[in-house]
């Protein structure tokens, strides 16, 4: 498969993504990069893909701007390109990217799972990171209450193999997380050729093609679950 974008095209993603994107032939200076973080405040996320993606088309040579995001809590509802066409994911997060399972697809907290991959270990906040985080400022109990509390529920952390690879970082990461909450470990191999499609703009049911002025809703998710 080709692994480069044509040079009129952007690609505005979630940092947690950019190993994938890396490993799929996506030049730094053509991407986009915000911070997972956001993911918890959709309002500001949208207003950050808001300003990036006018930010974008305001580039004479971009002709198609790809947005390698799930429909993440809302955060990109309403979504308008005013000149580029809009390249969007019918997912919900970024699991079904990952994995190659769009529509139907289990998210990131489907099934008593827990997902992770590389780009989340290395760019985002997990579990783990949150314990460690509390942990140094209210103490180990106060940070195992509140992990115990955001876990309910789960039975076992799956570490996602994307085209980025796996590394010993990314596994001693996924294992101390699961020994932690004592949760049971296991690695899937995932599929980047949804995540290609996308890059690529190919015509499939689980990716949106937006022309400039078209809006981006919940219910163009709903209508193709």
């Amino acid at each position: 498969m080709e692994r480069t974008i044509p040079p009129d095209v952007r690609v505005l993603a979630c940092r947690s993504m950019a190993p994938e994107l890396v490993a799929l032939g996506v030049a730094p200076q053509r991407m986009r990069l915000i911070d997972q973080g956001l993911h918890r405040y959709p309002q500001e996320l949208r207003r950050e893909l808001t300003r990036n993606l006018e930010a974008l088309e305001s580039e004479a040579a971009v002709k198609r701007v790809v947005l390698v995001y799930g429909y993440c809590g809302g955060g990109l509802e309403g979504l308008s390109p005013r000149r580029a066409e809009l390249i969007v994911p019918l997912v919900h997060d970024c699991i079904p990217l990952l994995l190659g399972r769009p529509l139907q697809a289990p998210t990131a907290d489907a099934g008593g799972i827990f997902y992770l991959s590389p780009g989340w270990i290395e760019h985002g906040r997990t579990p783990y990171t949150e314990f460690q985080y509390t942990c140094k400022r209210f103490g180990r109990e106060d940070a195992m209450w509140v992990a115990e509390r955001m876990l309910k529920g789960y039975r076992e952390v799956v570490l996602v193999e994307t085209p980025a690879g796996l590394n010993k970082t990314h596994r001693r990461h996924a294992r101390k997380m699961a020994r932690l909450f004592g949760l049971s470990y296991r690695e899937e191999q995932g599929d980047g050729r949804l995540l290609e499609d996308l890059l690529h703009a190919r015509r499939r049911a689980a990716i949106l093609h937006l022309k400039p002025g078209d809006r981006l809703t919940i219910e163009c998710l709903r209508r193709t679950a």
